[in-house]
């Protein structure tokens, strides 16, 4: 950041230096030009013309130097190059030969840099309205100065202006490091404290005073990033708890099944009655299993419902028929409210495993006597199906949990009686992936889940 904050500011000052160096050139070339013109007009008053001879004031050779004593080089030529008079260390004909047919054609004063004996000179060429000389050709006028105090001094700007530059882009980097380092001191607290935070001390902050800036921002965002990782931590570590303790139950159950049986000779009768216990477990394993390999395709992005037409009516009738019977046998009526028409996109598979934990739930939640509704609606943003109960609900406390992992409405449940806590992570995982959303409205009694699923048809 310094190298290109000093490159950025030595340009601008080298450009801003040559700027000014070009423009104090131009000011000395002007006040040398306008000292040959003062030159040049007091010098062109005196000169006439008098039987075809140019003379200055009558006869007198030109002066060589102003009233004020300083020095004049003049010197008084035809178009030819033939010099009638002159003054001072006035240049030959030779060198001014260019500036002086440059005034004849323009018939306008022409200035001229033109080096004599090694010297560098000003000049200024200027056409008189007299003629002269044995051919009486037209005059011009030609006054000169050297140029050497000006150069030396236009030298001497240069080598300041270079020297301040260098002295500037010099403190300005330093001040621009001293200034990147500050302000940029809360990145390396942040890199060093991302370094050395591991999966151990997720509860670690920056607790530096950070500006209210874009690095506040990050500062910021990173504790923010810090809060959601250590969130996810704890939800892994609980879910990783809760996983194998809902696995040792069964594994326990069958392993002591296992070893009760084969303590002793027994019967026919007692080895099916084992094996058919031991299926019971195997068949809630697989269950388990296969909940959890849908929840982890959700989490790593890789759950791609088959969307496919789904009749609408025909799908939920077949779902509420299956159920039936079990929600009967219990004392539970089942009540449906269906569209006769309608059709959604979605992988038919799935969105009845959806059903299916939400009545599962339904069922365990009713008592004898009690009621299941299940409806579905078609408005503007999609289909909305629903699934209530009449049980006790689910209190206020539980419902921010609800919809996670091995989390159960009514924790005085037991595993056996009240499941593993998957359904609704599950159903909610199978939903999100079609697009669509699963949510616990409010109003009662009991409770009423809500599906949206987009991209309705009639």
């Amino acid at each position: 950041m310094t190298l290109s904050y000093a490159t950025v500011f030595a340009v601008v000052a080298g450009l801003a230096a040559v700027a000014f160096y070009v423009y104090f050139s131009r000011l000395e070339t002007a006040a040398i030009d306008d000292s040959l013109s003062a030159q040049a007009q007091v010098l062109a008053a005196g000169i006439d013309s008098s039987n075809g001879r140019v003379t200055f004031q009558g006869g007198a050779a030109l002066p060589g130097e102003t009233l004020e004593g300083v020095g004049i080089a003049a010197v008084l030529v035809d178009a030819h190059g033939t010099v009638l008079d002159s003054s001072g260390q006035a240049p030959s004909s030779a060198t001014i030969n260019s500036a002086v047919q440059r005034a004849l054609s323009s018939n306008q004063p022409v200035f001229e840099s033109v080096a004599v004996a090694g010297v560098d000179q000003r000049v200024r060429a200027q056409p008189l309205d007299i003629t002269g000389g044995d051919s009486g050709t037209r005059t011009v006028l030609v006054v000169s100065r050297p140029t050497a105090e000006e150069q030396t001094t236009l030298a001497r700007t240069a080598v300041l202006l270079v020297v301040v530059v260098g002295l500037l882009t010099l403190v300005g980097s330093v001040l621009g490091y001293m200034i990147a380092g500050r302000a940029l001191r809360p990145v390396r607290v942040i890199a060093a404290t991302a370094r050395d935070i591991s999966e151990q001390d997720l509860h670690r902050r920056l607790d530096m005073k950070l500006p209210p800036d874009e690095l506040g921002e990050l500062g910021a965002t990173f504790n923010e990033m810090l809060s959601r990782l250590e969130a996810a931590f704890a939800s892994l570590q609980r879910f990783t708890a809760d996983a194998a303790h809902e696995l040792r139950a069964p594994l326990a159950v069958m392993r002591s099944e296992v070893e009760v049986t084969l303590a002793k000779e027994r019967g026919a009768d007692e080895y099916r009655d084992s094996v058919r216990s031991l299926g019971t477990e195997i068949e809630r394993l697989t269950r388990l299993a296969d909940q959890l390999l849908v929840l982890a395709r959700a989490d790593a992005g890789e759950l791609h419902p088959h969307m496919e037409p789904v009749d609408v009516a025909d799908f939920l009738e077949e779902v509420v028929a299956r159920w039936r019977p079990h929600v009967t046998n219990r004392g539970v009526g089942l009540v449906s409210r269906l569209p006769e028409s309608g059709h959604l996109r979605g992988d038919a598979e799935l969105l009845r495993r959806v059903l299916d934990n939400l009545l599962d739930n339904a069922v365990k939640h009713s008592a004898a006597g009690n009621a299941i509704e299940v409806t579905a609606t078609l408005d503007g943003s999609g289909w909305r199906i629903t699934v209530a109960d009449q049980g006790p609900g689910v209190p206020d406390e539980l419902r921010p949990h609800l919809f996670e992992r091995f989390a159960r409405g009514d924790p005085a449940r037991s595993r056996q009686s009240g499941g593993a806590g998957l359904g609704l992570a599950l159903a909610a995982a199978i939903v999100h992936a079609h697009g669509g959303s699963l949510v616990l409205e409010n109003g009662g009694p009991g409770a009423h889940f809500a599906v949206r699923l987009p991209g309705a048809s009639g």
